[in-house]
């Protein structure tokens, strides 16, 4: 039976229809996780069959010659439909802040080591600049996504980045922060599948992501097929980061 391990960040409950009747039909097991290098240990292992996991983790197993997994579909923006979801950089409304170089030694929100919009876009655009994430920002580590906004008005961190349609999201947003910075580059977590598995299996799960329609009010937009050219530029800028980051 395959094995489907997903990131339960993501927003994906195989408890729900139509993943339930789904999975069930096409025989797949599901495990959920929050714990994100466990995750990585187990796709390092080829343990599971199918991967809900962040596109900057998958970009790390590529980056290794590791091509037991190959992506299948890809998140898209509940905005523009588009694989790009761009990130924002965030700080209260009267900031006197008015760009990135404005905030060296800041306290900063993040969501976790894994993450694409609140750990590397801010690490690409400093990377640009020929400085480092960490030397450049005091990190700390916020509840996500509105909840990272939430800390900038609150004051518990100066700034944030976090993706653009969670501050789109909440019209006050924009009354409360103000956007100083951004990153357009950035695509969202993906499927990936094992190397050999059942195509009967694959073409299933595609066709019945493709498909799907979030609920109101989701993070995330439907699938897109996963292609190559749609992760390009972004894996051309993790590339150029430190190994350690």
């Amino acid at each position: 039976m395959p094995s489907f391990l997903i990131d339960s960040n993501l927003g994906l409950d195989p408890a729900e229809e139509p993943w339930r009747s789904v999975f069930s039909r096409l025989g797949i097991t599901t495990t959920c996780t929050t714990d994100l290098p466990e995750l990585d240990r187990s796709v390092e292992a080829h343990e599971p069959d199918i991967v809900f996991m962040p596109i900057a983790d998958f970009h790390r197993v590529l980056a290794s010659g590791d091509r037991h997994y190959r992506g299948l579909a890809m998140l898209t923006s509940k905005f523009t439909g588009a694989t790009t979801l761009p990130s924002v950089l965030v700080v209260g409304k009267n900031d006197p802040a008015t760009c990135l170089d404005d905030l060296q030694g800041a306290s900063f929100g993040y969501i976790n080591r894994s993450c694409t919009s609140s750990y590397y876009a801010p690490a690409i655009l400093l990377q640009h600049a020929g400085r480092s994430l960490s030397d450049f920002f005091d990190l700390r580590p916020t509840v996500p996504w509105q909840g990272q906004i939430d800390a900038v008005v609150s004051g518990d961190v100066r700034a944030t980045m976090v993706l653009e349609d969670v501050w789109k999201t909440t019209p006050s947003n924009a009354e409360t922060t103000k956007v100083i910075g951004r990153y357009d580059q950035a695509t969202g977590a993906l499927i990936v599948v094992r190397d050999g598995l059942d195509e009967t299996v694959v073409r299933a799960l595609l066709d019945t992501l493709l498909a799907w329609k979030p609920k109101p009010g989701a993070l995330f937009g439907g699938f897109a097929a996963f292609t190559e050219s749609g992760v390009a530029r972004f894996f051309q800028d993790l590339d150029q980061l430190p190994a350690s980051l």
